[in-house]
């Protein structure tokens, strides 16, 4: 059941009817039975998983507060990192370990059990994480714990953004889910401008673009140079199209509900620079990972350039690690963490600098500074679509090493860099339009006009099979 199918949009409507009619404990009890439905619809043992999550961190959460003992707090915070973990390691990651040791020990390595047949449960990273910064907040004493069991599991497994986020911390989701939303027309219109955007952005271009352009991944040596150079730029569009996508439908349905669930991209292809981009590229992810991970291991602290390097360059192995277990994500990570560190440095010598210098807020070298950024980012992402790293190595090397331009199709690459320099151009004027006040300064009626000709563009352009969203591997 995926945001683009008919069965969704028959749950959605369900809800929807019933949702304003009932009070409010009626109300968490039929999110609560809509978020499973829509979960166990992929499997229904998936379902067990998240009630076993949900569930340890209830308790935990409890005993937390109800001890004043700290070596007992840090008890139960560790039984629910270990617990929540250990299903995550389990499901994801076995297979991964099992045949990294495998290459490693060599000829020894035939003693290792054989790959499990273990089926990754959709969107376990995401709930992962976000049932863990409950007991952790609870820990850090940023958050009582809740004794009621039903909204603590309806916080867990909110079904608009269970699959692929926003990762929302329970300060911010838990007061809404507690509270009576009122209907409202205006959290009706926003759901629907979302809703319809993020359909129009997935089923229209992105799915039409991954189309043309994902093939070349799969075999790069019978690609030209001018198609691989074309299929990089295109899916670094791809993903942004896709994953955005995701989360502005998820905060579309959570409107229609009267709930604020946290924006997950702020334009990131506008950023000058890669620091930026990661401040608002899956934001929420990008807190989670600096609030609970970062600054434990003293990232903001160090002043040291080597210790600085080491805690970014894990902190973004991991962030790699927990986007798929291949080397090629792990890899992706470490490389975008070097990319940060490099920026760092140059950020803290040369750019600190910058106001007594109006060179570096000039439009030549903002221009100068996104450009290669965005070529040093779309380079680093030919791991994040390569299946493993014999196919990303050959990609590079035909794209930078070798470049070859046998079988070359001006006409098809042509074609493709005018669409992806369209989108990056929307892209700018979108963001400005944005800072304006977005579709919202237009007047009832040209809104009302532009919402309709997005649902026959959806309704008449869209492909007629939705690919599944790409951050549900994860």
């Amino acid at each position: 059941m995926t945001f683009a199918s008919l069965e969704f949009a028959l749950l959605l409507l369900g809800v929807f009817t019933l949702y304003y009619f009932l009070p409010q404990r009626l109300r968490m009890l039929l999110l609560l039975g809509a978020s499973y439905v829509f979960y166990c619809f992929w499997n229904p043992a998936y379902g067990l998983l998240i009630f076993a999550s949900t569930l340890l961190d209830y308790w935990m959460a409890l005993a937390i507060s109800t001890t004043s003992s700290q070596i007992h707090k840090k008890r139960y915070l560790l039984v629910s990192v270990v617990g929540n973990l250990g299903i995550l390691a389990y499901f994801k990651y076995t297979n991964f370990a099992i045949d990294s040791l495998r290459v490693l020990l060599g000829p020894m390595g035939e003693v290792l059990p054989q790959p499990l047949d273990l089926i990754l449960p959709i969107g376990i990273s995401f709930y992962t994480f976000q049932t863990m910064s409950y007991t952790i907040d609870v820990y850090r004493g940023k958050k009582k714990a809740e004794n009621d069991f039903i909204l603590i599991a309806l916080y867990v497994c909110f079904f608009p953004q269970l699959l692929a986020g926003p990762i929302e911390k329970a300060k911010h989701l838990i007061p809404q889910l507690k509270k009576k939303q009122p209907f409202t027309f205006s959290n009706i219109e926003t759901g629907i401008r979302l809703i319809s955007w993020g359909l129009f952005k997935k089923t229209v271009v992105g799915d039409r673009l991954a189309f043309a352009a994902h093939g070349a991944y799969q075999n790069p040596a019978i690609h030209s140079t001018g198609v691989l150079a074309f299929s990089a730029a295109a899916m670094f569009v791809v993903v942004y199209l896709d994953f955005s996508a995701y989360s502005e439908i998820a905060r579309g349905t959570a409107s229609l509900f009267g709930i604020r669930l946290s924006r997950n991209f702020r334009f990131p292809h506008a950023a000058t620079n890669i620091a930026e981009y990661w401040r608002r590229w899956h934001i929420t992810m990008s807190v989670w990972v600096q609030d609970y991970l970062f600054k434990p291991l003293g990232g903001f602290r160090i002043r040291n350039p080597i210790h600085y390097s080491r805690i970014m360059i894990i902190t973004m192995g991991l962030v790699g690690l927990w986007h798929g277990a291949q080397w090629t994500f792990v890899i992706w990570g470490i490389l975008n963490g070097v990319s940060l560190f490099i920026y760092h440095l140059f950020s803290l010598h040369i750019l600190r600098h910058r106001r007594r210098n109006c060179f570096f807020t000039s439009i030549p070298w903002l221009s100068l500074s996104w450009a290669v950024s965005m070529v040093i980012r779309i380079l680093i992402s030919i791991l994040f679509f390569s299946p493993d790293l014999q196919h990303a190595s050959l990609f590079f090397e035909r794209l930078c090493l070798q470049p070859t331009f046998e079988g070359f199709n001006y006409n098809f690459v042509k074609i493709g860099f005018i669409v992806i320099s369209g989108f990056w151009i929307f892209h700018m004027l979108h963001e400005q339009l944005e800072k304006k006040g977005g579709v919202l300064i237009f007047p009832p009626p040209i809104r009302g006009a532009l919402y309709a000709s997005l649902f026959f563009i959806i309704l008449f352009g869209a492909v007629d099979k939705s690919t599944p969203f790409i951050y549900f591997q994860f």
